[in-house]
């Protein structure tokens, strides 16, 4: 039986993953790697219905908020503050090191040593003690408020008792570096797109981010789930609310990245050996 909320894998056709647009393709010359990088991305090539095998953010079309560049440079702005080359390399240096990567690779044991534990402690204790810790991480890395690895804490385990957790592949991941590598790509596509970035430049943020991608997941597989799952662990952290039903949501995306035979990561491996 499929956890609540998952949808079970099928055959190919899913029906309800044909919804959307077929996937673009450019035709662009890449090399196997270049491709794998921008697969990285490959979720949000999807959700904008862009090329595939392309840094420009094509094609092109009308839209009511603008061209493609003029989506780009209000995404950049309203999601990431972004605003020029300098702020877009910042923004990508932190992702290739770890944004929320590290902030969960601390919460997420913790939180599952204590819902896992066989012996309950009557009062809370366990907890207590594992805020404690935070607290103690927090202030001893400077953060400007240690109060907020606890708050993670806290939300992070309700998330995972009420269900809201439920889309995710079972155990959870242990690492969700994929879901900071896919957004490096995401954030280099839209600002070269802006005219933000010089091509070369942003495909060496691309391709530094695929040697860590491959040196952590064996396969798209893996990759996906971890993204997936820094998704809602950021989504949980931000508004508990939207979670409930934007996880299904993305997990149906992610459905469709697997198994649709026009999809990137049906087109090629994560890494070179399979």
């Amino acid at each position: 039986m499929p956890s609540r909320g998952v949808p079970p894998l099928t055959t190919f056709p899913y029906d309800e993953l044909d919804k959307r647009e077929e996937d673009h393709w450019s035709g662009s010359a890449v090399s196997d790697d270049e491709l794998r990088a921008l697969a990285l991305g490959g979720f949000y090539s999807a959700r904008w219905d862009a090329f595939h095998d392309a840094l420009l953010l094509g094609p092109e079309r009308e839209h009511p908020l603008g061209d493609r560049r003029e989506l780009a440079i209000d995404t950049l702005t309203g999601a990431w503050g972004i605003t020029d080359s300098t702020e877009a390399q910042a923004s990508m240096e932190q992702l290739l090191a770890g944004m929320h990567a590290p902030l969960y690779a601390l919460v997420h044991p913790l939180v599952m040593a204590s819902i896992n534990a066989s012996e309950r402690d009557r009062f809370g204790e366990r907890a207590d003690r594992h805020r404690a810790f935070l607290r103690q991480v927090g202030s001893f890395r400077g953060m400007d408020n240690p109060e907020a690895l606890v708050r993670d804490y806290d939300i992070w385990s309700q998330a995972i008792k009420i269900g809201f957790t439920d889309h995710l592949a079972r155990p959870l991941p242990s690492d969700i570096h994929a879901w900071d590598l896919a957004r490096v790509v995401a954030v280099a596509r839209m600002a070269f797109t802006a005219g933000y970035l010089e091509a070369d430049v942003a495909w060496d943020y691309l391709m530094r981010a695929l040697p860590l991608a491959q040196r952590k997941y064996r396969n798209w597989r893996q990759f996906g789930d971890a993204y997936l799952a820094g998704w809602t662990y950021w989504q949980a952290c931000e508004d508990l609310a939207e979670l409930k039903n934007g996880g299904v949501d993305r997990r149906m995306e992610l459905l469709r990245l697997w198994l649709r035979p026009t999809s990137p990561w049906r087109r090629i491996t994560l890494n070179a050996a399979g």
